[in-house]
């Protein structure tokens, strides 16, 4: 008689040697996309509209002086940046600005899209939000521009009531640090003789 046949245990492959060389493999194009999706640079351009008509109350247009100055604008907006291209275009809902921002939405074929006085509060951090890796223009006042130029990178700017040829390019990386770039277009802006 015989007696009862051994047990035999069947011996699995060590899986380990596959599994960990594909898990970081894995794990190393999960890092890759994500940084990709985080890591975008966005780029935000400042302009405060263009010289008004002095004699005119209200919600004035351009003068000739600012009618002059933008006029390139959009071209120089063009060859200043690396892309060569605008994105979205926010502007304030004076005619002033709309008439400062035209060019802009011509030379990118872009909508001009109008903030209220009520929209400027949180507008840096709706371009944060929204427009992670665009490039965005934005058109406003002397007293709108440094409160967003703050809120985009902690900078403190005063812009001059006379001062009509500043661009800010504020360049926001994500990660790193934001830094800003001071631009001039258009004649430089004379400030007005006082008289003796």
């Amino acid at each position: 008689m015989t007696g009862p046949s051994p047990i035999r245990i069947r011996r699995r492959p060590h899986l380990a040697p596959l599994l960990v060389p594909l898990l970081v493999v894995l794990a190393a194009g999960a890092g890759i996309f994500w940084i990709g999706t985080w890591a975008q640079t966005t780029v935000v351009i400042l302009v405060r509209h263009a010289e008004t008509d002095p004699v005119a109350s209200g919600d004035p247009d351009l003068s000739k002086a600012g009618e002059a100055r933008v006029k390139g604008l959009g071209d120089y907006l063009a060859g200043v940046l690396s892309g060569g291209k605008v994105d979205y275009l926010y502007s304030a809902d004076t005619r002033r600005a709309q008439q400062t921002a035209a060019p802009i939405a011509n030379q990118f074929k872009l909508p001009i899209n109008l903030l209220s006085s009520s929209d400027w509060a949180g507008l840096a951090s709706r371009i944060k939000r929204e427009h992670r890796g665009k490039t965005i223009a934005v058109v406003g006042y002397a007293s709108t521009i440094p409160g967003v130029l703050s809120e985009l990178s902690a900078t403190s700017v005063a812009l001059a009531e006379d001062e009509y040829d500043s661009i800010f390019l504020v360049v926001v990386p994500s990660p790193g640090p934001t830094r800003v770039f001071r631009l001039s277009y258009g004649p430089p802006t004379v400030p007005p003789r006082t008289a003796p």
